[in-house]
């Protein structure tokens, strides 16, 4: 014979439920025995965050319709939207990027923290986004990259990670003709 019961929890709080039961009995022709048993459930919160990446000039022009600048080194915002679309607030605990060339891992976790606080709680709904002006040299003739890696925690919970990625060229200007001789004497 079996007893069952529902109780409905919330799987998004990170909460741990322990289940105790004990069953007695006084069979007709025996000792009076008993058994126990306990189930433990430790629910972990989702983790989900995502990072974008987007890129303007100074005159608000995306990155990637910038023409061949006459001055080469330009100052660029990159802005980084970060959105957290589970159900549970997290705290952010690392995020970087990387603009190649010249390349480098810089942290830009203070930007985050210097708009919504140390440590920085990510919480539904997004998205969240910061910017940073950098100088970058659109001479190269390479291709610029923008990478991003940004990791998150709930509590309790395992920890997630997403990447962004931002890409241009910037066409380098048609070389000028040499000057057409002038009429000779």
């Amino acid at each position: 014979f079996a007893v069952e019961e529902t109780v409905d929890t919330d799987l998004c709080a990170g909460n741990t439920y322990t289940t105790n039961t004990l069953v007695e009995a006084n069979p007709p022709n025996g000792d009076a025995c008993q058994a126990t048993d306990e189930y433990i459930v430790t629910q972990n919160p989702p983790c989900d965050v995502t990072v974008e990446v987007t890129c303007e000039d100074s005159e608000g022009t995306d990155c990637e319709d910038i023409e061949a600048p006459e001055d080469c080194v330009q100052d660029l915002t990159y802005t980084y939207c970060i959105d957290n679309p589970g159900p549970t607030c997290m705290e952010v605990t690392d995020f970087v990027r990387t603009i190649t060339p010249p390349g480098g891992e810089v942290s830009i976790l203070g930007l985050l923290t210097a708009e919504i606080g140390n440590p920085p709680i990510i919480c539904p709904p997004g998205p969240i986004c910061v910017s940073e002006e950098v100088s970058t040299n659109l001479c190269t003739n390479e291709k610029i990259s923008v990478t991003t890696k940004i990791t998150a925690a709930p509590p309790n919970g395992d920890m997630c990670m997403d990447t962004g990625m931002y890409m241009f060229t910037v066409p380098t200007p048609a070389p000028t003709p040499p000057p057409t001789p002038g009429p000779t004497p």
